[in-house]
């Protein structure tokens, strides 16, 4: 049985800077070119290797929680939200920016760096994203079945 306060020390050692999109990067709904995925002991985990995309992936993030408390059912936006709500937020959310961009885009994001940067040089800022349509598809998203 693995200690829960070690791995969480290992962690922060092997990872230091925590891939904001972690979960949509491990459940393989996103990719990107700075994600760098490590195992450590018999989990999974992402990390990012570019300081300044993580600040506009931070930056998205918080955006994205705020536009979908109400969908989200986020009584405190802040607190951490159970794991299948954190899909659909990461997952529903960078699929909306992507549809936002290209509504003939369909699938997983490939580079979620690639979107955010042409997200923000076409509507000028992450703030001024069409938010109604990303909270639609955060909504929509339906991560994939428990296994039993």
């Amino acid at each position: 049985m693995l200690d829960e306060n070690a791995y969480r020390t290992a962690y922060t050692e092997v990872n230091p800077l925590q891939c904001v999109f972690e979960r949509a990067i491990l459940c393989r709904c996103c990719g990107c070119q700075h994600a760098i995925k490590r195992n450590i002991a018999e989990r999974e985990a992402a990390g990012c290797l570019d300081a300044a995309a993580h600040a506009i992936c931070v930056e998205l993030k918080k955006e994205l929680r705020r536009a979908a408390a109400f969908t989200l059912k986020l009584t405190h936006p802040d607190e951490p939200i159970p794991h299948t709500k954190e899909l659909k937020l990461q997952c529903g959310g960078l699929l909306g920016v992507e549809r936002a961009l290209m509504p003939e885009a369909a699938g997983p994001v490939a580079d979620i760096n690639a979107v955010l940067n042409a997200a923000a040089n076409q509507y000028g800022s992450l703030a001024s994203l069409p938010f109604q349509e990303i909270v639609h598809a955060i909504h929509a998203y339906e991560p994939r079945p428990r296994r039993k």
